[in-house]
């Protein structure tokens, strides 16, 4: 991008001097000196009470004079003078401490006048210096208070502003979800509306369909379908009662399985523990028969063997006839076992039989259901012809109904289709005119707009509409005011830059190099680029390849002031770099193609970037730009060259794009004409539309009605058809029930017949049960018979042991007893070993027990699933059953009802539509309120972005700023006001303050003398005061004497008084009685006394506390 302009000075501005103010200071008091008078305890004395107590005052002091005077004269030798001498001299000093006072006092007076004088000046000075402090402060917190006052108004306002925004926002939400309520219930309504609509239709069609004939075959329908429904109640219960019964031989099944269960359980244990036994009586067996055999070995004779013999064969003979019982025991015990197993194959094959008959008997009652469904399905088919037949005839009648009154409605057609052609057109008309009068509104207001008295205007009058966002899109750089018509894209500098773009082709033109074109977009870069350089003097941001100029006329030939200067530069640098004489035309490629050598020359784009981008070959567009403002010079030019490559941008020629443009500014002159015209043209077209209008509704309304009653008949016909078809489904259904019934009742017979089949069958292997039971049985009485002959015969048996043992015990004790003992130990071993049999007997049949009651109760729950599944079929009959009697004898009472229904119908339509207005009504009156509320929230929208754009401002208010400056720009007049109050109170601070350190200046220069004269003076009263002491002490020390010596004149005298004369005593108190006394307040200073010829002079004296201690 090529950026050149001229250079240009710019402006150095220093920094004004802040002037800063020095904050408070506390008053400078000048420090006096104070001599601490040590005698008197003195305090320390401030400047101005420096004389409080100086000589002149005398009052408050009581002058004494010591009684020592009196006796004076009385003292003896040079011992009085010197007493006398010493008080003299003390005396001497407080004189000369006196007058050196004096003269101290003296120069204090000279030097306290003018420092006072200037400590006054000073303390006003600084009383003056505080109240514009307090001033200045009162001024600040005026200002503070005043800005803090008009923020807290501004935040209440914009609070309360966005609270009645907030609060118009509720009332919308409000309002809306009342909307959408009332939308709902207008919904609800309408839908109900058209429920209602339905039902009306269908009670219209069976008041239609309710003929005699229609309610006889319903009521038989109805009938049929009440003796299915009583059959399939039969079959329920039957079912019902079957299933619990079944239900019942299960729980009976169930708990005689559970009882074998325990008593297998018990055999099992009870086997186990025979089982332990018979190992026991073996091992004791055993062990009786080794003591046996050791006895035997002992015994002998004749005797013995034979009596042993014996016992040997009737034992032989009792294990014999135990074997015999054994066997006849086991026999028995399979006998019965037989039995038992016999007895339950009877009771399986008698229940499986039982079984057998039942679902005979269910199938026989399904055969007599399916009958009845079966006749009630044929007595349907036939109705359903009879019905088929008439509704055939209403349907001929209907069409014939449709035929007339659709030839009436073609008729209707015909005329309607005439007025709407001439509406039509009557329309199309007015429509023209609108779009002529609205276009002429749009251009008569557009006309006054600030946009169309710019280019902006202009650019979107010709389509060019991206020109004109170029306008907008630039100006957050470029400062464009549009409608200014001292702006860059003013109409006025727009028709003035065609004469430049002139200036342009000409010169190129005559230098061999074609005329460019111009864009409205490369115009509208220039003409917002012109308003950024005319501001800123320099080129925008938005700039490729530019020429900006300032001039302060229109006259000069800007094309000329960009092009002869540089390329003169140009021609010079071209001929000192060896490159010759460079043509217009060849420049632009020559410097670009020789850089290195106009480099060398100094000489670069920015130099002669004004005559190269006006000669650049490549070059195919261009636009220019005026701003008249006159921010620095009064015009300002900018030329935008591109060689438009890849654009889309549209290239008119000067001529062309001037053209259009003065078409536009005509546009503007005549839009109020034109919107005149335009407005009398569109009342007269909507006058005959009007007309036009009349005739097509009265056109209408005839078609509406023909239509109406095209649609009755149609409907009626619709209706009439719709019962035919109806009909015709009643009868293939009908028909398709009938064979599906007659299917059922062959199934059904097809089931007795299985059914019937497996009984026989059933029958014999229960007869056959039977005899092998019997069979069992007996065989089981004869078992019996031989268990009791051989329990008989072994009892025989063991007597004749018992002999013979008897018998051997006369010949062997020994052997007797072992053999008792062996006999015991073996009938012990027999027991255990039957009752391990009988166990083992009693195991298995509990076994086999156990099987056959689980068999059996597998057979219950299997009759019970069968019972259940029949009784579940039971019942979906019933149910299937009971619906199609409600449905039949709800037809039935349709029918019987119709005139009823529909009168009922009638009436819920009319309450259906009638909610619907009043939905429609209060939704209305919703939709109002929710338009006013939305009203109520734009009008309150303003007020927050205000109250907002106010606190915004105010707060961008810099208070410590406006204090130190006097003003802020964001402030208001009131505040700034305060702000320059400050500044005023600041100013008159400072003259303050400058006048304070004035002051404290001369009373600094003042303080030294001042000082030393008062410390002069305060010396030399200390001095003064130790002289008085000095006095104080010596008499009260002569004092103490003169007492002791009285007091032993009065111890004389008061042993030997003399008559008639005073003593001394007396006359000294007569002497005495002449001077003032200790309690006396007679101001003695000047007086004199004259005691043994010393002259005492009482100076002032001031024994203040010797008097109030003798007081």
């Amino acid at each position: 991008m090529a950026k050149y302009a001229p250079k240009h000075l710019e402006v150095s501005v220093g920094d004004e001097p802040h002037r800063a103010f020095a904050g408070h200071k506390t008053a400078r008091l000048a420090v006096t000196a104070a001599t601490t008078i040590a005698m008197t305890g003195s305090s320390l004395l401030a400047p101005f009470s420096a004389f409080a107590n100086d000589l002149s005052d005398t009052t408050a002091q009581d002058a004494i004079m010591s009684p020592l005077a009196a006796h004076a004269g009385e003292a003896a030798g040079s011992a009085v003078k010197t007493n006398a001498q010493k008080i003299a001299d003390l005396q001497a000093a407080i004189d000369a401490a006196k007058a050196a006072e004096a003269e101290a006092k003296s120069d204090y007076d000279t030097a306290v006048a003018p420092y006072t004088e200037k400590q006054t000046v000073r303390d006003n000075a600084q009383t003056a210096y505080d109240a514009s402090v307090s001033d200045n402060s009162q001024a600040e917190a005026a200002a503070r208070a005043e800005y803090a006052r008009q923020l807290d108004e501004s935040v209440k306002a914009a609070n309360s502003a966005s609270a009645t925004l907030k609060d118009a926002q509720s009332k919308l939400d409000t309002a809306k979800a009342d909307a959408e309520s009332k939308t709902k219930a207008l919904d609800s309504a309408k839908q109900a509306a058209a429920d209602a609509r339905a039902k009306l239709e269908e009670a219209q069609k069976a008041a239609a369909n309710a003929t005699p004939e229609e309610i006889k075959a319903a009521e038989q329908s109805a009938a049929d379908a009440q003796k299915v429904l009583d059959q399939a109640k039969a079959a329920k219960t039957a079912a019902d009662s079957a299933l619990a019964d079944a239900q019942q031989a299960r729980s009976a099944a169930q708990s005689a399985y559970n009882e074998a269960s325990g008593t297998l359980a018990s055999a099992q244990q009870a086997k186990t523990a025979a089982d332990g036994k018979v190992v026991a009586a073996q091992a004791a067996y055993d062990s009786a028969q080794a003591d046996l055999a050791a006895a035997k070995a002992g015994a002998e004779g004749p005797e013995y063997d034979a009596a042993q013999a014996k016992v040997d064969a009737a034992r032989s003979a009792l294990d014999q006839a135990k074997q015999q019982q054994a066997a006849a025991e086991a026999g028995l015990s399979q006998a019965n076992s037989d039995v038992a197993s016999k007895r339950d194959a009877l009771t399986g094959a008698e229940s499986e039989l039982e079984a057998k008959k039942q679902t005979v008997a269910a199938a026989e009652n399904d055969v007599t259901a399916a009958q009845a469904k079966a006749d009630a399905a044929q007595s349907e088919l036939t109705s359903a012809k009879q019905v088929h037949a008439a509704e055939l005839e209403k349907a001929k009648a209907a069409q014939k109904q449709v035929d007339q009154a659709k030839a009436e409605k073609e008729q209707a057609d015909k005329a309607l289709e005439t007025a709407k052609t001439n509406q039509a057109a009557a329309d199309q008309a007015v429509v023209d005119a609108q779009k002529a009068y609205d276009t002429g509104k749009a251009a008569a207001d557009k006309a006054t707009t600030a946009e169309a008295q710019s280019v902006i205007g202009f650019y979107q009058f010709i389509g060019a509409n991206d020109a004109a966002d170029i306008i907008y899109k630039q100006s957050d750089l470029n400062p464009t005011t549009i409608g200014d018509k001292k702006d860059g894209t003013s109409l006025d500098n727009a028709k003035l830059s065609f004469g430049k773009l002139r200036e342009i082709n000409e010169y190129r033109k005559s230098v061999g190099l074609s005329e460019l074109k111009v864009t409205a977009e490369q115009m509208a870069i220039a003409q917002s680029n012109s308003n950024y350089s005319d501001a800123m003097l320099d080129h925008s941001d938005y700039a490729r390849f530019e020429n900006a100029a300032w001039n302060y006329d229109l006259k000069r030939n800007v094309a000329h002031q960009w092009v002869d200067e540089e390329k003169n530069i140009f021609d010079q640098a071209a001929a000192k770099a060896g490159l010759g004489e460079i043509a217009p035309k060849d420049a632009w490629d020559t410097f670009w193609s020789h850089g290195t050598e106009f480099g060398e020359q100094k000489v670069g784009f920015g130099t002669v970037g004004h005559y190269l981008n006006i000669v650049q070959p490549d070059a195919k567009t261009m636009g220019y730009g005026i701003n008249s403002r006159g921010t620095h010079l009064s015009y300002t030019y900018i030329l935008e060259v591109d060689d438009n490559y890849g654009s889309y941008e549209k290239e008119y020629s000067i001529d062309e794009l001037e053209s259009l443009f003065d078409q536009y500014q005509l546009s503007l002159s005549k839009a109020s004409e034109n919107l005149a015209a335009a407005k009398a043209n569109l009342e007269q077209k909507r006058s005959t539309a009007a007309s036009k209008a009349d005739a097509v509704k009265a056109a209408e309304t005839l078609v509406a009605q023909k239509r109406e009653g095209v649609d009755t008949a149609n409907s009626n016909l619709a209706t009439e058809n719709g019962n035919v078809a109806g009909a015709a489904a009643e009868v293939a259904q009908a028909e398709q029930n009938l064979a599906k019934a007659n299917g059922k009742v062959a199934e059904a017979e097809d089931q007795v017949k299985a059914a019937q089949s497996n009984v026989a069958p059933a029958e014999q292997v229960v007869n056959q049960k039977r005899a092998e039971l019997k069979a069992s049985q007996e065989q089981a009485a004869q078992s019996q018979k031989k268990v009791d002959d051989a329990k008989a015969e072994a009892l025989l048996k063991q007597q004749a042991l018992q002999d013979a043992r008897k018998e051997l015990a006369k010949y062997s004790a020994d052997v007797a007893a072992a053999q008792e003992k062996a006999d015991k130990a073996h009938q012990t071993l027999d027991e255990a070993t039957a009752a391990q049999t009988s166990a083992q007997s009693a195991l298995e049949k509990a076994e086999r027990d156990a099987a056959a009651k689980k068999q059996a109760l597998t057979i219950a729950k299997d009759g019970v699933e069968a019972k259940a599944a029949t009784a579940e079929h039971a019942a979906s009959d019933l149910t299937t059953a009971e619906n199609d009697f409600a449905s039949k004898q709800a037809h039935a009472d349709a029918l019987n009802n119709a005139a009823d229904n529909l009168a009922t119908a009638e009436a819920a339509k009319k309450d259906a539509d009638a909610a619907v207005t009043a939905a429609e009504t209060a939704l209305s009156a919703t939709n109002d309120a929710v338009a006013n509320a939305e009203q109520a929230v734009e009008n309150s929208q303003a007020a927050p972005d205000a109250a907002a754009a106010a606190l915004g401002k105010l707060k961008s208010v810099n208070v410590e700023n406006g204090i130190a400056t006097g003003s802020d720009a964001n402030a208001n007049d009131t505040l700034n006001a305060l702000f320059a109050k400050c500044v005023a109170a600041k100013q008159a601070e400072h003259n303050a303050k400058a006048a304070l350190d004035a002051a404290q200046a001369d009373l600094d220069a003042a303080t030294p003398a001042y000082t030393a004269a008062l410390n002069a003076y305060n010396e030399a009263k200390a001095k003064r005061v130790a002289a008085e002491q000095a006095l104080k002490d010596e008499i009260a020390r002569q004092e103490q004497e003169a007492a002791k010596a009285e007091q032993a004149k009065i111890t004389q005298a008061a042993a030997k008084p003399v008559a008639g004369k005073p003593s001394t005593g007396n006359a000294k108190t007569a002497a005495n009685s002449a001077l003032p006394t200790t309690g006396d307040k007679a101001a003695l200073a000047g007086e004199t006394f004259v005691i043994g010829g010393v002259v005492l002079v009482a100076a002032g004296v001031f024994l203040t506390d010797k008097k109030r201690r003798q007081e």
